[in-house]
């Protein structure tokens, strides 16, 4: 199973089934499972966001984060953005994210991760990664990004539909890992 059905697998997961499927998914990427426990220790818990910045989420959106807050430390890049109909904000970062890009969560919170193309990002790819959020498809590319401090990286960027409790694309989730290039 790829990293992109595994992530899919762990945030469409029922509550019941959220703490084996989280557990599944650091041990495929050599995370930390005790991250599973700390995290349902305190659902109510959300990395980074200040209480103004919850209330603005909907419930749906409050979950997903939480499930997110459990990969904090997960060795990929992974983003939630959303809705859609917004020009995909993004809600949350992970760690990882926060350190492969040199943004913090509030200096990309409410922005379009376009913000990470420079003078060398590829247009194919970022016609990819445009033809898929309107088609709501997953997709996954490769392509230069530019961290917070203006260095070139190459990613592989994944991202996943989500859809709400009604079955609506509602968020986007997105994988990042650096890779040599």
């Amino acid at each position: 199973m790829s990293p992109r059905d595994r992530l899919r697998e762990l945030l469409t997961c029922d509550e019941a089934a959220f703490p084996a499927s989280a557990r599944s998914f650091l041990a495929a990427h050599d995370g930390d499972p005790e991250r599973v426990a700390e995290a349902e220790a305190d659902l109510a818990e959300l990395v980074d966001l200040p209480s103004g910045a919850v209330a603005a989420l909907s419930a749906h959106e409050r979950d997903l984060c939480r499930r997110l807050w459990v990969l904090d430390r997960a060795p990929l890049g992974i983003t939630l953005a959303g809705p859609v109909y917004q020009d995909n904000p993004v809600v949350y970062v992970n760690e990882t994210f926060r350190a492969l890009t040199g943004y913090s969560l509030s200096a990309v919170r409410g922005e379009n991760l376009r913000l990470l193309q420079g003078p060398d990002t590829e247009s194919a790819a970022v016609d990819a990664l445009s033809e898929a959020v309107e088609i709501w498809e997953p997709v996954t590319v490769e392509l230069w990004n530019y961290r917070a401090d203006g260095e070139r990286f190459r990613n592989r960027v994944s991202l996943v539909p989500l859809p709400d409790d009604d079955g609506m694309l509602a968020n986007w989730a997105g994988l990042q890992e650096r890779v040599d290039g």
